[in-house]
């Protein structure tokens, strides 16, 4: 089963969905949009525990892509609400 977990998980006000095959993998997804995104200039080990607590199963059915195929998403499988477009359709 696929692991995911939202933005608003950790206290952003923000729909962005990460999820991965793995844990870590939806940790580094999430962990690049609120760099990329939200500022954030790093983060500290209570928002890593927090996310890491926040991840549930899922299920990713976004095909096997490598690369977003469009918008701003840093990293496939994800559906960015800041750029408004859903990647690796």
């Amino acid at each position: 089963m696929d692991k995911e977990l939202y933005c608003r998980d950790v206290g952003l006000d923000c729909e962005f969905l990460a999820s991965g095959k793995t844990e870590e993998e939806a940790l580094r997804k999430l962990g690049n949009h609120v760099l990329a995104i939200h500022g954030v200039k790093g983060f500290s080990k209570e928002f890593y525990n927090q996310a890491q607590s926040a991840i549930r199963e899922g299920y990713c059915d976004y095909g096997d892509a490598e690369e977003p195929i469009s918008g701003d998403c840093s990293a496939c499988y994800e559906s960015c609400s800041a750029c408004d477009e859903e990647c690796c359709f």
